[in-house]
């Protein structure tokens, strides 16, 4: 039995072509079947974004969704480096006038902070003053398409634009106050928070949804994974890890005809957060050599080997993304060290088109065995 709320087809505007930037109505969809209640919405952080609520009245998940939502809505204005909004100083704004001082929002502050501060952790393996480098990339990579592609004239940045890029990404030149939620940067720098944004606004979410009392929940934005509580049957969550060469050439491969060649790893655990980081959707050809979206900031180039990394993470999950995008970069003997050194991670990397994986020494204990 399903009950759905449809959405109005009208989007953040009212009537009086006022911007609204809160509403639930009309930039998301709610549903009940079968006693779960789940919110879907297309309009943020360039993703699909679901949450199902278990065990609780329509009544109670309603709102509840609601104002997660607003939590969404909330990060994706402040975050975004594609729109400026009449209501917020966001990344945008401050990209458009980096010299200037930008006053902020305070959770926009905390975001940058913890940016800047994994900039040391992840020995410079994420830096959210890569910006200038990688869109570069992202120009290249937009301009292949059509006929150019088909063609085969597609190209990548040269290095002297890469190198002359690279005077822009040192973030000793992003200038945080953070006890006055002030920000300026040097002449000429762009920020991105592409790496860090989405799973900080799915632990919002998730603190949202404990804080309403809520018992059993999961998030999924747009990959990552975030459940609360025990399933509807009483037992763990379990979360099935996608093969990323099946949804690379869009399961056309033998093995991805079957569930088990469709999956390469299913967890279980509860509290518990699972992202993936990989070459596998963003990418293009230049003669016939990939390049895809995730940008090493020691070569100014995407890294030319390893397909994807997960991560399962029983704590900082607010750093969920940070992560995996680290540990995707880094050389494997020094993502390996990282993760024994964290207590709070365990991690599998799928290394190459054969399917040769590693994994940590503990991600056993999040594997599913398959039964006798």
């Amino acid at each position: 039995m399903s009950d759905t709320v449809m959405a109005k087809p009208n989007n953040e505007l009212s009537t009086q072509d006022t911007f609204k930037p809160y509403l639930c109505e009309g930039n998301g969809i709610i549903s009940h079947t079968d006693g779960v209640s789940t919110l879907n919405t297309l309009k943020y952080f360039g993703t699909s974004i679901t949450i199902d609520v278990y065990n609780s009245k329509p009544e109670q998940a309603d709102p509840a969704l609601c104002h997660a939502l607003n939590v969404v809505q909330e990060y994706h204005y402040l975050a975004s480096n594609y729109s400026t909004y009449p209501h917020v100083e966001n990344i945008k704004s401050i990209n458009n006038s980096p010299a200037s001082i930008h006053k902020i929002d305070p959770k926009l502050t905390a975001l940058i902070a913890a940016g800047l501060d994994w900039y040391n952790k992840s020995d410079g393996y994420f830096n959210i003053a890569l910006s200038p480098v990688i869109d570069l990339w992202r120009k290249h990579r937009s301009e292949c398409k059509g006929e150019i592609k088909e063609n085969g004239l597609c190209t990548k940045p040269e290095m002297a634009e890469l190198q002359n890029a690279a005077k822009l990404v040192n973030v000793k030149d992003i200038y945080l106050n953070q006890a006055d939620n002030t920000i300026r940067l040097k002449t000429g720098m762009s920020i991105d928070l592409g790496g860090i944004a989405k799973g900080w606004m799915a632990e919002k979410v998730y603190e949202q949804l404990k804080a309403e009392g809520l018992t059993s929940f999961m998030i999924n934005a747009g990959g990552n994974i975030r459940h609360y509580g025990l399933h509807p049957d009483g037992r763990e969550f379990n979360t099935a890890i996608e093969d990323p060469l099946c949804k690379k050439y869009d399961y056309q491969l033998p093995k991805c005809s079957e569930f088990d060649g469709q999956y390469h790893e299913v967890v279980h655990g509860t509290d518990l957060t699972i992202v993936s980081s990989g070459n596998y959707l963003r990418y293009y050809r230049v003669n016939e050599k990939e390049y895809h979206h995730l940008i090493d900031p020691k070569t100014l180039q995407p890294k030319p080997e390893g397909v994807s990394t997960s991560v399962v993470l029983d704590g900082q999950q607010i750093f969920a993304d940070v992560i995996s995008t680290t540990l995707f970069l880094m050389p494997l003997e020094q993502a390996l060290e990282f993760s024994d050194n964290a207590d709070y991670l365990e991690a599998v990397w799928y290394l190459d088109d054969k399917g040769n994986k590693i994994s940590t020494a503990s991600f056993d204990k999040y594997r599913l065995q398959p039964r006798n």
